[in-house]
């Protein structure tokens, strides 16, 4: 029996922890790494992008198409299946597939919810000067931001509401998790994060990794509970489920 050929279009975040997975794979693999940037734009052009990777594919170059994303800010939802099958997995966003379940996830959120999870592959897809890269923008208790500098970029009203909501949102913060994945350089990265932490004043923690989610992703091994499998015709649709996301008729 041949071997199932399958096209992954992948977040940057998993570049290495695939790498090292695809040489064992029970399928035939073509890996396709979309801009990292894409998570810092809107969930239409995420949207727009992984469309554009799925219509992209050659007709007869591949037998299905894996979508190696989470929901992601409800980037994935309405994308379509064409002419192969489309599958992706079940998952919030990266952090649940690196920890190998959303059980574990949402154990780890539960458990301290002010955690900022961060892994080998998102420190390493957004550094400056082979140095971790500060956003623009950083808010809470040691922002870097003027309200001038807002008004320029957003106008006032929008200023004084981001101003507002960023340090909602991280003045919370107490500790990093550092998601550790047997890749090449781990040390390196987990060294980055021990040193962002430290200068945030956050507690850190090395969390173990789990690579069975992806690995079952690339082995076509798709269980209902961890993926959605959509056929030609139909796109993503979002749940309000554990399920989150569901098939539906274009």
């Amino acid at each position: 029996m041949s071997r199932l050929r399958l096209h992954v279009i992948a977040c940057p975040v998993f570049q290495r922890e695939l790498e090292l997975l695809v040489p064992s794979a029970r399928s035939v693999i073509t890996l396709q790494h979309l801009d990292m940037g894409l998570h810092e734009g809107s969930a239409e052009n995420l949207r727009a992008a992984l469309q554009a990777a799925i219509d992209a594919m050659p007709a007869g170059q591949c037998d299905a198409i894996a979508i190696a994303y989470g929901l992601c800010n409800r980037g994935v939802i309405g994308l379509q299946a064409r002419t192969v099958p489309v599958t992706i997995p079940r998952a919030h966003d990266c952090i649940g597939m690196l920890l190998g379940s959303s059980r574990c996830y949402l154990a780890q959120l539960e458990a301290q919810p002010g955690t900022y999870f961060q892994s080998a592959g998102w420190l390493e897809n957004s550094p400056a000067n082979d140095e971790v890269r500060r956003q623009n923008f950083t808010f809470g208790p040691n922002t870097n931001v003027t309200r001038d500098q807002l008004v320029e970029k957003y106008d006032a009203e929008n200023a004084d509401y981001l101003r507002e909501q960023f340090q909602n949102f991280t003045q919370h913060y107490e500790r990093l998790a550092f998601i550790e994945t047997p890749v090449p350089a781990g040390k390196k990265w987990e060294a980055a994060a021990r040193d962002l932490a430290q200068q945030r004043g956050w507690q850190f923690e090395k969390l173990p990794g789990d690579l069975g989610w992806l690995r079952r992703l690339l082995d076509a091994d798709w269980n209902e509970h961890e993926f959605l499998k959509l056929n030609p015709g139909e796109r993503v649709g979002l749940r309000s489920d554990a399920q989150l996301i569901g098939a539906e008729k274009v």
